[in-house]
């Protein structure tokens, strides 16, 4: 989801270069946590196994566990916009507040720890590894329930939204990294357009947009597009290095500021056709090189 304030004329050359510089920030900070954090990911999927499978390594079974994680989205968010329409706003932040801080909590504590390893005494690797996040959760609630200040909240949620993006590409089958996106794209078409997302937005968009988007300078992106603006980046360096998650990176953002001069004629509009489009096929063309 992009979104843009009421005034038009803010669809500015120099607000997209703004914007894009953001997200390319945001997408540099995923590739140093992929990068931190490889070795024990490796270990870890190595060891126990895990990957997020359940219809198999093929293309088709990997398309089919794509479906199953955009229909658990579409669960979840038909629940938020009933509680908005009930007007439980406490229970609709409580919702969002455990869902993003306990992914903010595993995630950071795991990239604090190993941080702390590699460059922090011994004696400070705990206080670290449990303060990072600690301290990240608490922020994430600031946001949510005391005080939405645009910037620490960018701050925090962009960096969350990273380290899902870098979780995904080190733990997802090659396959389903591929056809996530893409089932994300088209489920983003159908959400915001006519599905629960547009519901969302419009049930009670001060409150629906917090603790799920971020703000890049005059436009608002969503959570979900950060995930996945970051996922496709990280996904290319590890399947083939620096140079090419660059090239995955420009082509990303070619494709979102294609999308943000679009909201010079509409309001609200899907962030990730257009990105996630240019991304697959930079991925494709480095597979065929």
């Amino acid at each position: 989801m992009s979104d843009q304030p009421p005034d038009k004329k803010r669809v500015t050359p120099a607000n997209l270069l703004l914007t894009a510089a953001i997200v390319v920030v945001i997408q540099l900070t995923a590739l140093s946590i992929s990068n931190l954090n490889d070795p024990v990911y490796v270990n870890i999927v190595n060891s126990t196994g895990y990957s997020f499978n359940p219809g198999g390594p093929s293309p088709a079974g990997s398309t089919f566990n794509a479906f199953v994680l955009v229909g658990f989205a579409f669960v979840l968010t038909l629940g938020l916009v009933w509680l908005l329409r009930k007007k439980m706003v406490t229970t609709f932040k409580v919702v969002i507040f455990g869902s993003v801080a306990f992914s903010a909590f595993v995630l950071t504590l795991l990239t604090a720890d190993v941080f702390a390893v590699d460059y922090l005494p011994s004696s400070l690797e705990l206080p670290f590894a449990f303060g990072v996040p600690a301290v990240l959760v608490v922020l994430i609630g600031y946001t949510i329930f005391v005080k939405n200040t645009a910037w620490l909240s960018t701050i925090v949620l962009a960096f969350v939204g990273a380290e899902v993006g870098s979780f995904f590409a080190e733990t997802l089958p090659t396959w389903t990294a591929l056809a996530l996106p893409i089932a994300f794209s088209i489920y983003d078409i159908y959400a915001v357009f006519r599905g629960p997302l547009k519901a969302l937005v419009g049930t009670a968009p001060g409150i629906a947009l917090v603790g799920m988007s971020i703000r890049a300078g005059e436009f608002t992106l969503g959570l979900g597009d950060i995930v996945f603006y970051t996922l496709l980046p990280c996904f290319a360096l590890l399947q083939f290095g620096a140079v090419q998650s660059l090239y995955v990176i420009v082509a990303i953002n070619i494709g979102m500021v294609t999308t943000l001069f679009q909201l010079s004629k509409r309001r609200l509009l899907p962030g990730l056709p257009i990105p996630m489009l240019l991304g697959i096929l930079v991925i494709g063309a480095s597979y065929l090189a």
